[in-house]
């Protein structure tokens, strides 16, 4: 590609408007309608300016899952759009020492492709064209297989699971996005059942059901080919939800698979809700007797690695000691993605729901209590509590409904 391919590219003779911009630690070359309408448009590249956080998150996660003196780390952008997420781990992490760029849109690829030369990193670049489920396959044999490879599709995950699996390497990490969100939170149940093998809840915490629905399905396909995986993060933003996994050949974990998969019981009239190991139906509700509805199978086990989440906190706080935050990290949100990582470092991501502030002014007839204050009484009374990233004003506890409601009812 020649040096004006750096400004505008074609396609049947009709000439695109592209506009630079920042992210992060990059200069991208951009559609300039990506950055002004609601829905991004597919040509000539697509990038979508919503998704800065995914990709902001993505990289302390990349950055900080794998010991620093490990050498050969791969990265493969499976639907890599114009690129994005891919050329800020060429530039953002030096340690990963080769990225690969694959979109069924030449367009796209060209303008990975030239991406990649404005920010120095294409010396370590391929970059492909191939329909996803066949490129991942193609990269399934031992010697091709990825250390990350990243999935994000328009849509759902579903049909490209099974390949994503087979093409990372062993203990190596996948990335997967769903915008499907309408499926797996509960719009439409039966779609969800086909595609993620789980039935949906419609409730407050309908976002958490639905990122457990993708881990489960995630796990549950993984057994099937001796694989484990074991969540290293996940998290819901906007209108995606966004998980991130380690994955073992091991077909003696892949055997104990069923003791991280259950059911979440939930009453639409009282709101009672509770963990279900095993599936059982017509189950009423302990406290108004009403017919229960059962979410799931879903993954009722942790979510986060806390030590990688604490290794992304030292690395902003050292940034913040040395008032160094845009010219080290290269990323301008920085006080919320601290915040984001802290909420999560206390997470108490073993239970597979949480509830939301705003339940319990309606249950008890009176005003909303601040979530710090919740949290903070419940802990008092002896349970344990914490904020959620899944919800601003959602919390987890151990406590039932009933427990929560005593406890409230003296603030």
């Amino acid at each position: 590609m020649g040096c004006a391919s750096l400004y505008y590219l074609e396609k049947k003779n009709a000439t695109y408007d592209w506009s630079k911009i920042k992210e992060g630690g990059v200069t991208l070359l951009v559609p300039s309608r990506s950055l002004d309408q609601k829905e991004p448009p597919k040509f000539p590249a697509f990038f979508n300016p919503a998704a800065k956080f995914n990709r902001d998150i993505s990289i302390f996660i990349y950055r900080h899952y794998f010991d620093r003196s490990r050498n050969n780390i791969s990265f493969v952008d499976s639907m890599c759009g114009l690129g994005a997420r891919g050329v800020r781990v060429g530039k953002e992490i030096p340690q990963i020492q080769k990225v690969v760029f694959n979109d069924i849109n030449m367009l796209s690829s060209q303008t990975a492709k030239v991406n990649t030369i404005i920010n120095n990193v294409y010396h370590k670049c391929d970059f492909y064209t191939s329909e996803t489920c066949g490129f991942l396959s193609a990269s399934s044999n031992f010697e091709n297989r990825a250390t990350i490879i990243d999935l994000d599709p328009f849509g759902t995950p579903a049909p490209f699971l099974d390949c994503i699996l087979r093409a990372v390497e062993n203990d190596g990490m996948i990335s997967i996005t769903a915008t499907d969100t309408a499926v797996l939170l509960g719009v439409y149940p039966r779609v969800c059942y086909r595609k993620y093998y789980g039935i949906p809840l419609r409730t407050m915490y309908s976002v958490e059901i639905g990122t457990r629905l993708l881990l489960s399905c995630t796990a549950l396909i993984a057994s099937r080919l001796d694989l484990y995986i074991t969540p290293i993060f996940a998290h819901s933003y906007r209108n995606y939800i966004r998980i991130y996994c380690k994955v073992s050949k091991s077909n003696y974990l892949a055997n104990k698979i069923s003791d991280k998969i259950g059911s979440v019981l939930h009453c639409h009239e009282c709101g009672y809700r509770e963990l279900m190991k095993k599936s059982l139906s017509d189950i009423n509700c302990p406290l108004c007797q009403k017919k229960m509805r059962m979410g799931g199978p879903l993954w009722i086990s942790h979510i986060f690695d806390k030590n990688v989440i604490f290794k992304i906190l030292a690395e902003i706080l050292e940034s913040e000691t040395r008032n160094a935050q845009e010219s080290k990290l290269g990323i301008q949100n920085i006080n919320h993605i601290k915040r984001f990582f802290e909420i999560a470092s206390k997470e108490l991501d073993h239970i597979p729901y949480h509830y939301i502030s705003d339940e319990f002014g309606k249950l008890m007839k009176n005003s909303t209590h601040p979530l710090p204050k919740i949290v903070d009484k419940l802990i008092m009374d002896g349970y344990n509590a914490s904020p959620t990233v899944f919800s601003s004003t959602g919390f987890k506890t151990d406590a039932n409904l009933r427990e929560i409601k005593s406890s409230l009812s003296n603030l």
